[in-house]
């Protein structure tokens, strides 16, 4: 599994980054994804940015989304090119919702913003919902480059990154986040 891991690792590592239907901003890592996310609608990355987290916990790094849609407000965002709701409650929540809006909204690829320490996880997660929702949408890596030493309430995002992969083991065992060999073939395959 450790290969495997690695693997997948090193080709979401190198995914290019590409144009896209939405930019999609996964909530946590308190509003330090906005600013990515704001430069990413800029340089004409997507028409439209959308956060759907009703996550509320500062602490842990989860910010309210409205106030995530603040800040990219703030950083040149227009108001009506934010789709804001307050939704899921975790990434697989998120991620569910975001296979609800693409149908909904005719998207095909999607470029999801997150932190480095969260890249995959989320990543995986996005995989699965999308199979189970029964779509083949492109998904893009749009990480927002954090430094992974920074000191944050929540922690350094280096040291948070083993419990990410002990997540991805274990939402695994639920069901809710691919396989490291489904993400494999399926980056193979773009």
């Amino acid at each position: 599994m450790k290969e495997t891991k690695k693997e997948f690792g090193a080709l979401l590592d190198t995914q290019q980054l590409e144009k896209g239907d939405v930019i999609y901003v996964l909530q946590g890592d308190g509003i330090f994804r906005a600013a990515h996310a704001a430069k990413l609608h800029k340089d004409g990355f997507a028409p439209l940015v959308a956060i759907v987290g009703s996550g509320n916990d500062r602490a842990y790094g989860s910010f309210p989304s409205p106030e995530v849609k603040e800040e990219m407000v703030r950083l040149g965002v227009p108001k009506e090119k934010v789709l804001l709701e307050e939704v899921g409650p975790h990434t697989r929540g998120e991620a569910d919702r975001g296979m609800e809006l693409a149908k909904k909204y005719g998207w095909r690829t999607i470029l999801i913003v997150t932190s480095p320490h969260h890249e995959y996880r989320a990543f995986l997660t996005f995989l699965k919902a999308m199979r189970d929702a029964r779509l083949d949408l492109r998904l893009v890596r749009a990480t927002a480059p954090l430094s992974w030493s920074e000191e944050t309430p929540w922690g350094k995002r280096i040291d948070l990154l083993g419990q990410e992969f002990d997540r991805i083991v274990e939402y695994q065992k639920k069901g809710d986040v691919a396989s490291y060999e489904e993400g494999i073939a399926y980056l193979e395959s773009q």
